[in-house]
């Protein structure tokens, strides 16, 4: 399907389900990115995965064949720690999640406690035990707010769909009556950055993603074009109130003028 967008300035690519599936790259995705780069087109990477820093998402899209740099990327632990250093300076912070929360947090300087965090953090965490539910469970029965990366359930693999970030976080509001301010897509918090730093303008931006209630709605929210691809987790029977722009078999699929 030719996308006849001759405005189209910046695509914002989903990964997992996207470009690719597990550790397995989609076939003609990398092709497909340098050839919308020789048009000149600004490519960007949205993820709402979190478990690693925007430094080791764009390390791994390398280690895939995909050319990355690490501004290009924006990933929910990314945007959650510029987040808290903007509503909560100098509170601390409990984190139920993985090393990229933990490593961007580290960057703006966050301090972290057990004991006495104003905040709790959630995000996938495939070590996700009790004893960490507990700590939560006390630190939001005194006060914390609770903060998620994404409310993303599942996310692909290529063993199947795997519990998501939102399975974990969903635990913790469970237990605790709380519930969590999700950061990640289809929260629009990252459309002004992206605008900003990479001087586009919405009416210039498509999104492609393989989720409708999370890509797809980011992308309604944000009133940006979209493009659902057909790789990852939802199918065209999915296609109800949320409705793509464009669907595609997959990501070989597009071609912005």
């Amino acid at each position: 399907m030719k996308i006849e967008l001759q405005h189209i300035k910046a695509v914002v690519f989903d990964l997992d389900g996207t470009l690719f599936v597990g550790k397995t790259p989609i076939d003609g995705a990398k092709e497909k990115l340098e050839e919308l780069r020789r048009k000149g087109k600004q490519i960007i990477f949205l993820t709402n995965a979190g478990t690693r820093s925007r430094k080791g998402v764009a390390e791994k899209l390398n280690a895939m064949g995909f050319e990355a740099n690490e501004k290009e990327v924006y990933t929910s632990s990314y945007l959650l720690a510029k987040y808290v250093t903007t509503k909560y300076k100098k509170k601390k912070v409990f984190v139920v999640g993985e090393q990229g929360i933990i490593d961007e947090l580290k960057l703006v300087g966050v301090e972290f406690s057990e004991e006495d965090a104003d905040i709790v953090v959630g995000g996938l965490d495939r070590k996700f035990t009790y004893e960490k539910l507990a700590k939560a469970l006390i630190l939001l029965d005194g006060g914390a707010e609770l903060i998620g990366t994404n409310g993303d359930s599942t996310y692909p693999t290529e063993h199947g769909l795997m519990p998501g970030a939102g399975s974990v976080i969903a635990a913790i509001e469970c237990a605790s009556g709380k519930k969590a301010h999700l950061i990640g897509k289809p929260n629009i918090c990252a459309i002004e950055i992206i605008e900003k730093e990479h001087g586009v303008n919405r009416n210039e931006i498509l999104v492609v993603g393989d989720r409708l209630n999370t890509d797809i709605k980011f992308a309604k929210a944000c009133e940006v074009k979209s493009a659902l691809v057909l790789t990852g987790v939802s199918r065209k029977k999915d296609i109800k109130e949320i409705k793509p722009d464009y669907i595609l078999k997959s990501i070989v699929e597009l071609c912005v003028s």
